[in-house]
C-alpha cells in the first residue's frame, strides 16, 4: 500500500456541518440509498445528542446541473452527507452516502477525508465503521483511506427476501492513506 497525507486539492472546506434545514435531504437520500433508515425528525434528534457529528456537501455551486438531494419543500440540496458518533476514543460512522447521480465522483471521499480531518483534530484513537459485504466501490474507497477490516456480521443487512453480510472495519489514528 503506497501512503499519502490527505489530498489538500480536494474542497473540504465545501463540506459544513449538518443542521436542521438540511435534515429533509438527508433523509430523501437515505431513502434514496439505504432504504430510508433516518426521517428528518430522526436527524433532528441526532443533532440534539452532543456525540453526534454530521456534515453535508451542499450541491450549490459544485457541478451544473440540476440541483439533485432536493425533494419538494427541502430547504437544502446536497452531493453527498455523513452521520456519526464521536467520542473521546472513538468515532462510529452511522451513515455515509452520495446521491445516486453523482457517485464515483470523489464526493464519498471528500466526505470521508473530513470526518478524517475532524477525529484527527480531536485526538480520536480509532474510526469504526460497517459496509455490506457486496459494497465493493465502498470497501475500496474506506481501504484507500487506511481502515481495515476487522470482523464481519453475518446476514446483517436484508435486501428484501435476500441477507448480506456486514464487513465491520477500523482506521486507527494515523493510519496512512493509499
Amino acid at each position: 500500500m503506497t501512503t499519502r497525507p490527505l489530498n489538500p486539492a480536494r474542497p473540504l472546506n465545501l463540506v459544513r456541518r449538518l443542521n436542521l434545514d438540511d435534515c429533509q435531504a438527508v433523509a430523501d437520500l437515505e431513502t434514496q440509498l439505504f432504504a430510508g433508515r433516518f426521517t428528518p425528525q430522526s436527524l433532528r434528534d441526532m443533532l440534539n445528542k452532543p456525540a453526534f457529528y454530521g456534515a453535508v456537501l451542499p450541491a450549490v455551486g459544485l457541478a451544473k446541473g440540476p440541483a439533485v438531494g432536493l425533494a419538494a419543500g427541502s430547504a437544502a440540496a446536497i452531493h453527498a452527507y455523513y452521520l456519526s458518533m464521536i467520542t473521546a476514543d472513538c468515532a462510529d460512522i452511522i451513515a455515509i452516502g452520495t446521491h445516486s447521480d453523482w457517485q464515483r465522483r470523489g464526493f464519498g471521499r471528500i466526505m470521508l477525508e473530513h470526518l478524517i480531518g475532524v477525529t484527527e483534530q480531536q485526538h480520536v484513537e480509532k474510526i469504526l465503521l460497517e459496509v455490506a459485504a457486496d459494497n465493493m466501490p465502498a470497501r475500496q474507497l474506506y481501504d484507500s483511506c487506511g481502515f481495515v477490516e476487522i470482523g464481519c456480521r453475518k446476514n446483517y443487512y436484508k435486501r428484501g427476501e435476500t441477507r448480506c453480510d456486514a464487513v465491520i472495519m477500523a482506521r486507527l489514528r494515523g493510519s496512512a492513506f493509499s
